[in-house]
């Protein structure tokens, strides 16, 4: 058995909807969603002690039993019936936290993806994602990847038509907003406006770049608090954006460019006011192993 390394591009919201909340307090959503080139990868390696082991190349990301690829990790070994594994995983972060980039959710499905790929359970893609959604909400996205409409608690999908090529810009302040305190402030407030998830999804089916980036919009953005969403998203306005939006719980920005020369000279102007700022590319796929070889 061989080291296996996998793949997990960050996750982007082309529009985020709240449309109800479950007795259990899981939150139901509307979300358009859909992978773009900014990768965390995981090395998964077999352990020489009984045991999951986690560490991770950024010392503020805890590694314990709470870590998604932990739990990913744990839930799966359990369903698969191993009583005592023996594994290590190291994961490389480079997509930013509490930035409502789907980082941790992406780290889970890709460690699913990855352990599969080693033990050889014969898990279907059905299977990975029931086993994902009682991770994360996301998690189910993040393994099957590309233009999604999420509904439910994330386990209702609608398979969209890709992307027209576009840039999709991404600027994130130096804080950033848990998931809880977003949804938690959401409770308390509300939120002014809704998206048009309908038409959201028409103008992807239509392939209308424009109207779905003129239309994107997140519930969560008035709640955030942090004044920083409303600057970059004016900054990337007045700098060739067709649109821009806060991303999940935030604290992240998002535009979408169709000119290279437009995105970079937004780039360069976001450098000085922002954490971090990258250029991505819509792909049409979730976690993947890109290395490993039984």
């Amino acid at each position: 058995m061989r080291s296996v390394l996998a793949a997990a591009p960050c996750k982007v919201n082309l529009g985020l909807d709240i449309t109800g909340r479950r007795q259990n307090g899981y939150h139901e959503l509307a979300s358009i969603m859909q992978t773009v080139d900014l990768f965390d990868y995981l090395l998964i390696t077999p352990g020489e002690y009984s045991g999951i082991f986690v560490r991770c190349n950024r010392e503020q990301l805890i590694c314990d039993t709470t870590n998604t690829v932990y739990r990913a990790a744990e839930r799966f070994f359990k369903a698969a019936g191993i009583a005592r594994p023996a594994v290590q995983i190291e994961i490389i972060k480079n997509i930013p936290m509490q930035a409502g980039l789907g980082g941790g959710s992406a780290d889970a499905a890709a460690a699913l993806v990855g352990l599969e790929h080693m033990f050889r359970t014969g898990f279907s893609p059905e299977r990975l994602r029931e086993l994902g959604v009682s991770i994360g909400a996301d998690v189910p996205f993040c393994l099957h990847g590309g233009t999604v409409l999420c509904e439910g608690i994330g386990d209702r999908f609608t398979v969209l038509p890709p992307l027209p090529d576009c840039f999709i810009l991404i600027s994130k302040p130096a804080q950033g907003l848990s998931t809880q305190r977003s949804f938690e402030a959401y409770d308390r407030r509300g939120s002014g406006t809704h998206p048009d998830t309908a038409r959201l999804v028409q103008a992807v089916q239509e392939g209308d770049l424009r109207e779905l980036a003129s239309r994107m919009e997140n519930v969560l953005e008035p709640v955030s608090g942090l004044p920083e969403i409303a600057l970059y998203r004016r900054i990337m306005q007045e700098n060739g954006a067709l649109g821009t939006a806060m991303t999940g719980s935030g604290s992240a920005v998002i535009g979408i460019f169709t000119e290279k020369r437009a995105v970079r000279h937004a780039q360069r102007k976001l450098f000085s006011r922002a954490d971090a700022v990258f250029i991505t590319r819509p792909v049409r796929f979730g976690a993947c192993v890109t290395e490993g070889k039984r």
